[in-house]
């Protein structure tokens, strides 16, 4: 046992903050950079901040030693038998090679022995809000007792001698696993919801920590090569992509001191620096007033206003396109987005520090409840940078459904159909690959076997793109994101300027005396500055569009006073569960790769079986990196999740990727931060089920030895041996436990509609041509615009729909002047 049951002394603020100063002093040594690229790419510098005392601390490091416990390795003869599926020294396609020594430590090391308790608290404090944080405190206080602990775990911590009830860490190793399993599967969805929590945080912390070299100990023995090879050598396409080179004076970093910024401003060629005077003339019936959309703040000494023509918030794939689109027609665009910038030349593809940086909340959103797992980036260039490079033109039974029962004309027009033709042309979309991963080409042999639909999928990356690390940024420009593409177009005309790392907190708007509408907008408020001391920057446009993303979007249009009440409604998020199958390592049918290497989606197909709508599922092949696959995948022992990450490397995914009916909602809580709800439709999950089961047939014809699902259960069904009755009795198993809330991991990394488009007010939140209800000159340019789910990789039709967005707004603002 890691931690003693010797009663610690009383909680010590002082001591707290010595332990913390040490903590921050080792691991301060342990993230200098090793890498080239960006500091925070190519870093390991998880938060460490904590008030939890020594005794809740003494909790979390023995919750987390239960997740990962220090474990004597069984003996060779069992690690090598074909019941394991993995040999203990093998030699990757990379390169990687294991041997017994390596496969042994990564049993002896213990989730304390990596120093993973501080990083755990620290991640727990940063993302949790405050009261579900208050909530976890409570919870490490009551283990810290023996009558809460037998409150929390039930009979699982009773003995049969004397003490009875104990303290958890006073709990013997297997009664400590007895509580978490029964937290896992238990039918009160708050135990469940806190058992992810620390299993999801815990593991995603071990898998991706990084030593002063830049390497996880445990990445040999599962057999993972760290970041990307092209990320870490010299590559000849970077002297070929123009984007390589920084956008130079056309993007500014928000977070540097307010008279510097006030400079550079100065200096930009697409907006004007306000003066004090005008400043305040303009803006001070907006921040004096909450109503109209302001701070209810007067100004102050730092604050700084700029003129220009457009300002948009948000430069992922609507935001970036709006862009390009209002520029190249000769107007003054100022971009704000609250994430980084990153050139490929700064991408690491390092797991860790690339998810603190890229997404919200380093990839850790979740709904409300903690049902479903959210994936959002936050970045310059948005969801372009991190998705998997997948382009699906807007399906024509989709366009036809929301003609049809929207009203939307906009999507049986040519317009419309030339939009689609622009952004394939300029995405430079190749509809041929010319290498398929060792996932994809699972997916094929299985289809084929079955006589499954099987297709291949186009992408914005050329034929020849063979890589894995796309979730981290493309390191060599292949890829065509938003900063490769319209971004670029942007900044070549001079009428744009982008500023990272700057959050808009509220649209500016008053009320419109001459118009139709009630409001007119006259731009935006942000935040700006490194977090230590922060400013504010106005900027006065004629237009404002929104393109934060169907999660971001409504929370910014209700803190700024708009009361349409479908904002933030109709949220769909093709909910997605992941089944998965093991291919041995010496297996002749498929080539020596990984799972992580390789075009991560390639090829798809539709789950058509029993379902006769248009909604229904898609069958493609994800891509986990040890630090997402070990928080995603069930655990239901210490021994049991260690035996599944040595076989990592060959455990193949397939996604169930679902066309949702239902939907959920965004909104704001009392602190004016996003909210998510979401429940899945009983329609929704028949549809996921059914490809579920299709899946797993799937991986079974293709050759897999073993089987499973993301049910929290952690059923693994071993295929060699079984015969049809036991395969078709542990399917039925499956459909069963089916995709109850907290019962199996859901991710959804496509979030639309949550601000949708309409003909009227009392069913949509905005118009045909994206301009809100209420505020006019106020635009909403995302995938919150759609209707519905499309059923498809939505990029195309995000860029598509934010196209024809872009001539709505160039036209209103011809018509103004």
């Amino acid at each position: 046992m890691t931690s003693s049951c010797n009663g610690l002394e009383h909680d010590s603020s002082s001591e707290r903050q010595q332990q913390q100063q040490q903590q921050h002093s080792r691991l301060s040594e342990e993230s200098k950079q090793f890498r080239t690229g960006h500091p925070s790419l190519s870093t390991w510098n998880p938060p460490l901040h904590h008030n939890f005392s020594p005794k809740q601390m003494q909790v979390l490091t023995c919750l987390c030693d239960t997740l990962v416990p220090s474990i004597q390795p069984p003996p060779l003869h069992l690690l090598d038998d074909e019941t394991n599926h993995c040999s203990s020294s093998f030699k990757s396609s990379l390169g990687i090679q294991r041997n017994v020594q390596d496969v042994n430590d990564f049993y002896k090391l213990s989730a304390s022995d990596a120093g993973i308790p501080a990083v755990v608290a620290g991640a727990i404090t940063e993302v949790l809000k405050p009261n579900l944080l208050r909530v976890i405190s409570i919870i490490l206080w009551l283990l810290s007792t023996a009558i809460g602990c037998f409150l929390l775990g039930g009979w699982a911590t009773v003995s049969r001698t004397f003490p009875y009830i104990q303290s958890y860490p006073c709990l013997g190793r297997e009664q400590q696993e007895r509580v978490l399993q029964g937290w896992s599967c238990s039918s009160i969805r708050e135990f469940c919801a806190i058992f992810k929590l620390f299993k999801s945080v815990t593991l995603w912390a071990y898998y991706c920590k990084l030593d002063p070299n830049g390497n996880n100990p445990t990445w040999k023995a599962i057999g993972y090569c760290g970041p990307d090879p092209q990320a870490t050598s010299a590559n000849p396409l970077h002297s070929k992509r123009e984007s390589h080179k920084h956008f130079g004076e056309h993007v500014i970093d928000a977070k540097q001191p307010s008279e510097h910024l006030k400079k550079c401003l100065a200096d930009a060629q697409c907006c004007s620096v306000m003066t004090d005077n005008s400043m305040e003339e303009f803006f001070t019936p907006f921040v004096s007033s909450k109503a109209v959309g302001g701070g209810g703040d007067p100004l102050r000494k730092n604050d700084i206003g700029i003129q220009c023509d457009v300002v948009v918030i948000g430069s992922g794939p609507g935001g970036g396109v709006v862009t390009a689109v209002l520029a190249q027609k000769g107007y003054k665009v100022v971009v704000l987005d609250k994430g980084e910038y990153y050139a490929p030349d700064d991408i690491s593809t390092l797991e860790g520090p690339s998810m603190s940086s890229l997404y919200e909340k380093f990839g850790t959103l979740t709904t409300e409840d903690g049902g479903l797992s959210l994936a959002a980036a936050k970045t310059v260039g948005g969801g372009s940078c991190v998705n998997w490079s997948v382009c699906f033109k807007t399906p024509e039974h989709v366009r036809n459904e929301w003609v049809r029962e929207f009203g939307l004309q906009l999507f049986a027009s040519e317009a419309y159909e030339k939009a689609m033709e622009v952004v394939w042309k300029r995405l430079s979309v190749q509809e041929v690959t010319n290498k398929h991963s060792l996932q994809n080409s699972v997916l094929q042999k299985g289809c084929k076997k079955l006589g499954f639909h099987i297709g291949e999928l186009a992408r914005n990356a050329s034929p020849d793109h063979y890589c894995g690390w796309c979730s981290y940024g493309c390191p060599t420009g292949d890829k065509q994101s938003t900063p490769e593409t319209w971004l670029l177009d942007a900044v070549k005309t001079s009428n744009t300027l982008i500023l990272s790392n700057c959050k808009a907190e509220q649209i500016l708007h008053c009320p419109n005396l001459t118009g139709k509408k009630p409001s007119k907008a006259q731009g935006v408020m942000a935040s700006i500055g490194d977090g230590k001391a922060t400013a504010r920057l106005f900027i006065k446009a004629n237009a404002t569009v929104v393109a934060c993303g169907s999660l971001m979007t409504p929370p910014l249009l209700l803190n700024s006073g708009l009361e349409n009440c479908n904002i933030g409604k109709h949220l769909h998020l093709h909910p997605a569960q992941s089944v998965w199958g093991i291919f041995p390592e010496d297996s002749e049918d498929f080539p020596d790769g990984t799972c992580y290497e390789g075009g991560i989606m390639t090829a798809y197909s539709r789950v058509t079986r029993g379902n006769s709508s248009n909604y229904g599922a898609l069958l493609e092949t994800p891509c986990f990196h040890p630090a997402i696959f070990a928080a995603f995948v069930p655990w239901c022992s210490g021994k049991d999740a260690k035996e599944r990450m040595l076989h990592y490397s060959r455990t193949v995914h397939i996604a169930v990727v679902t066309r949702d009916k239902g939907s959920g909602k965004v909104g704001v809580d009392r602190n004016q931060h996003p909210t998510f709800e979401y429940s899945l439709l009983a329609d929704d999950e028949d549809s996921m089920m059914t490809g579920v089961d299709q899946a797993l047939r799937v991986l079974v014809a293709a050759g897999a030895i073993e089987i499973g699902t993301h049910q929290f259960d952690g059923e693994r069904f071993k295929v060699q041996g079984a015969s049809t009755a036991e395969l078709e009795a542990y399917l039925a198993r499956v459909q069963e436990r089916g995709a109850k809330k907290l019962q199996v991991t859901i991710l959804s990394a496509h979030q639309l509609g949550s601000c949708r488009m309409g003909v009227d007010p009392e069913s949509s939140a905005v118009d045909s041509c994206g301009e809100t209800w209420e505020v006019e000159g106020l635009f909403v340019g995302d995938g919150s615009l759609m209707p519905t789910a499309p059923g498809v990789n939505p990029m195309v039709t995000i860029q598509s729909i934010a196209y024809c967005v872009a001539n709505s707004v160039a036209e209103s603002l011809e018509w103004k002047q």
